[in-house]
């Protein structure tokens, strides 16, 4: 049986495609006429948009992301501004209605997807693909974005809850690269035929093959609830994910990967490319 997809993809495919590019709101300067630093943005090299690289938040516009039940995230806990998408941290201490997650416009195949974030103290969120489910409650996996040191939910559930992890079920790397919260990370999801990997700052994390014995002994292991379509393969949105906490994601970027032929193959690399720094 296929699975559910989520409801808002249908609409999102289904419905108006223009794309909003959302400024971020001016700041005035002081009164002694000094003017505020302009936010970061991120664009692509010839060589990146030659190999397919698109842009869906540079650090002033957002070209693919829409709220998964608002409409009008940017106004329920959201704001673009400093050159990152951030959950605000008054509305979460005031304990209001957050923007909830937020969801590329279109569906990948086969895909690698880069993203950078910064945590506040004991911040937890994650980035999820191959969802199913409804809007109100998605499933699927997630890379796993954590403040292993502080948050009880790493704490607790161990390393298969912590940065770079499909979450509750492959831990990464123990020699992961990981900067502390109120510091910038690089993540990177790569998926190519039925092969996946979960990169941070520069190293693979995670590995696996969808199907795979190995895979699903590591399923098995992890003793998680499967769902509807759990561990297929198909289209998918992606994901950022609000789980109450203070988080900053930037320099989003998705590149489709139209021959999905196994990783190593010649002409489909292997490992996500280097990501282009703010100019």
């Amino acid at each position: 049986m296929k699975p559910k997809f989520l409801s808002l993809i249908a609409v999102i495919l289904c419905g108006a495609r223009m794309v909003m590019a959302q400024d971020a709101p001016a700041k005035a300067g002081d009164q002694t006429g000094e003017k505020k630093e302009e936010p970061k943005v991120f664009t692509l090299t010839d060589e990146e948009r030659a190999a397919g690289w698109r842009i869906l938040f540079d650090g002033r516009n957002n070209y693919g992301l829409r709220g998964l039940t608002f409409n009008d995230w940017i106004n329920r806990g959201w704001r673009i501004d400093r050159g990152s998408i951030f959950c605000v941290k008054e509305i979460k201490d005031m304990g209001l209605m957050t923007g909830g997650h937020l969801i590329t416009l279109d569906q990948y195949l086969d895909f690698e997807f880069h993203f950078e974030w910064k945590l506040s103290v004991s911040g937890k969120s994650g980035i999820m693909y191959f969802a199913t489910g409804s809007a109100k409650e998605p499933k699927g996996f997630i890379y796993t974005i954590m403040d292993d040191v502080h948050n009880p939910d790493g704490l607790k559930g161990g390393p298969i809850r912590r940065t770079g992890a499909l979450y509750n079920i492959i831990p990464p790397s123990a020699d992961k690269k990981l900067n502390g919260p109120d510091s910038w990370n690089e993540g990177s999801i790569l998926v190519q035929g039925n092969h996946v990997e979960h990169w941070l700052n520069g190293g693979k994390v995670v590995e696996y093959d969808l199907g795979s014995p190995q895979f699903l002994q590591q399923v098995k292991a992890s003793g998680v609830k499967q769902w509807q379509g759990f561990g297929t393969k198909f289209k998918t949105a992606l994901l950022i994910m609000d789980d109450g906490e203070e988080v900053e994601f930037r320099n989003l970027r998705i590149r489709p990967i139209w021959n999905a032929a196994a990783p190593g193959a010649p002409g489909v690399p292997a490992a996500p490319a280097a990501a282009t720094g703010a100019r």
